[in-house]
């Protein structure tokens, strides 16, 4: 694929011209069990590549349902279920200095193990970056491991690192991207 094909494609997926992912609420207690199955899925896959990222209690359903609320659960479905992730508006555990309500935070990021390599993370962003205009959100913040394939996959999209951080036990890469969206 020439240089321009892929900034083409690059651009298409910022602008949102070339996915049809969608995010759908979680809405029942049952969901709890869908996002803890996809996302020791994608534990599994990660300690098969030797890339561990999360710990198999991390994941539990009790541990997500300690860290975030159902609300926050979001499915992301391309014709059919594909992925997860968690969307707060306030993370003052990874941004504490953080006090205005202007971001949407990402949590949890996961694309079933089975599509991996089909660009749906690109298109999951997308989304997530929609929903955040559609919400009058001005930023969307992210912290991910500290890993270089994570450094790569944020900045290629457009985010821009703001540090690296220890919080507690994990040591973090903090993104964030202007949705451009004017209150």
């Amino acid at each position: 694929m020439s240089q321009q094909v892929s900034w083409v494609i690059k651009q298409g997926f910022k602008l949102g011209l070339m996915h049809n992912m969608k995010l759908e609420k979680a809405n029942s207690e049952q969901d709890w069990e869908k996002a803890s199955s996809l996302l020791s899925q994608v534990v599994d896959r990660l300690n098969g590549l030797d890339r561990t990222l999360w710990a198999k209690d991390q994941v539990s359903v009790a541990s997500v349902q300690q860290s975030y609320r159902l609300d926050e659960l979001n499915f992301l479905i391309e014709t059919t279920f594909v992925g997860v992730v968690f969307l707060q508006k306030s993370d003052p555990l990874f941004w504490p200095e953080m006090t205005e309500h202007d971001s949407l935070y990402i949590h949890k990021l996961a694309i079933d193990p089975v599509r991996a390599g089909e660009q749906l993370g690109q298109k999951a962003l997308t989304a997530i970056i929609d929903q955040a205009k559609i919400r009058g959100f001005s930023w969307v913040r992210l912290d991910c491991d500290d890993r270089p394939e994570l450094h790569r996959f944020y900045q290629n999209y457009g985010f821009e690192m703001l540090d690296i951080k220890d919080v507690g036990e994990f040591r973090v890469a903090r993104y964030q991207l202007l949705t451009n969206t004017i209150k």
